[in-house]
């Protein structure tokens, strides 16, 4: 009897996804896993057991982001001119050891805000080089079907991310202690399942250069000089400003301030909005992607911004938690369709480059929003926040409906 896992490989074979697909959803689902327990355990173990204020929980939460801002380009060359899959196999085990170094501070009382500051470095030092080595490796196993290969991935992401968040609420009854051991064993069993990827052939061409800068500057210039992929990124760049940062800071400060919750709410919540991406993602699969995917993508950023808005009005935390649901599942557009430009867009001999500037554009401005949301939610407090931020991305959308092409890609 074929297992669920070789039952996902055998069906992506039949869509036209190359050989090795099926492990590297498991090795992706095995990370994404572990992250969305760490968005849970981290978010509480700042504004639950270290009890921070509005401004130090956007310190703390930027930690975790800041270190892409001088890593991420890097990890794009490390990624173009080394083997992604051996990379990711050493990232898994590396980032292990953070979460058990943490783990041991929580069991012996000795956890202490410069040292979740240290953490959240750590950890989020070595995801800039995962990210655009698993981005990489992506384009290896997805076959002739980009969107197809895109979808079944970013629904595995945020379907491992979701369980991972539901799992990490058991730290209600076990501990957070426990629950980080849980999180380090995910990311070592990640590094299993990705060594069966297959191996680059030997043949394949492995870029060479003298110059890491030179690298950088090329992926920069790359995507400056292409019109689908310079549009991808600033949309993607109002997300991490506008969306991801007030995400990680004001959605654990409503729960614990404005609902009185603790981490098994936090838990819920935050489950919801990667289980209403893997919904949508599965749709989006079932009726085969989107044709014009800058105009559904600036559709669902809109969407989004009403969503916030509507959180922001103050609603019950059911309300919350439906409406977290529903970006979610809006989000999936926003994510498949700007993913899917950039895999299509970026050249072969520079991919893991482009594809870097474009996490950048994610993850490079969501520390900025982390700040402003933790200053702004203690001087006008975090529904308001909320209002503010959305405001702003309706502002970002029709600034990039008149002003570029975004309407007509495809």
């Amino acid at each position: 009897m074929t297992t669920a896992l070789e039952e996902t490989r055998h069906a992506g074979a039949r869509v036209g996804t190359a050989p090795g697909y099926g492990w590297f959803l498991a090795g992706a689902g095995s990370w994404f896993g572990a992250w969305g327990m760490q968005s849970v355990l981290f978010s509480w173990l700042v504004v639950g057991e270290a009890q921070a204020s509005a401004e130090w929980v956007g310190v703390l939460q930027t930690s975790t982001m800041l270190p892409t801002l001088g890593f991420l380009l890097m990890g794009g060359v490390t990624a173009d001119r080394y083997d992604p899959r051996s990379l990711l196999m050493r990232l898994y085990v590396l980032a292990a050891l953070p979460v058990l170094a943490l783990a041991l501070a929580v069991a012996t009382d000795h956890l202490v805000l410069g040292g979740l500051f240290a953490y959240g470095l750590c950890i989020g030092t070595i995801s800039s080089f995962t990210m655009p080595a698993r981005d990489t490796l992506l384009s290896r196993v997805a076959g002739t079907d980009m969107m197809h290969a895109v979808t079944g991935t970013t629904a595995t992401q945020f379907g491992a991310q979701a369980a991972g968040s539901l799992v990490a609420g058991a730290a209600r009854w076990i501990g957070s202690a426990p629950m980080l051991v849980v999180q380090a064993c995910l990311l070592l069993v990640g590094s299993v399942v990705t060594a069966r990827v297959p191996s680059r052939p030997v043949d394949a061409p492995v870029h060479q250069s003298s110059s890491v800068l030179r690298d950088i500057q090329a992926g920069i210039v790359e995507v400056a000089r292409t019109s689908q992929l310079r549009a991808a990124l600033v949309l993607a760049m109002a997300v991490g400003l506008l969306f991801i940062g007030p995400f990680l800071v004001i959605y654990p400060l409503l729960v614990r301030d404005h609902y009185a919750g603790g981490v098994d709410r936090l838990s819920l919540v935050l489950m919801m909005f990667p289980l209403g991406t893997i919904i949508g993602s599965l749709l989006l699969r079932r009726l085969g992607g989107i044709q014009r995917k800058g105009r559904a993508a600036l559709c669902s950023l809109a969407t989004g911004a009403c969503v916030m808005a509507s959180v922001g009005s103050g609603v019950a935390f059911w309300g919350l938690v439906l409406l977290t649901l529903f970006w979610g599942f809006n989000a999936a557009v926003f994510i498949n369709c700007t993913r899917t430009l950039f895999q299509e867009a970026a050249p072969a001999k520079s991919r893991a480059r482009v594809l870097s500037i474009y996490q950048l554009g994610f993850m490079g401005m969501a520390p900025v929003g982390a700040l402003v949301s933790g200053v702004l939610s203690g001087r006008i407090g975090p529904l308001e926040t909320l209002l503010v931020f959305a405001g702003g991305m309706l502002t970002v959308v029709v600034l990039m409906a008149a002003l570029t092409e975004t309407l007509r890609m495809e």
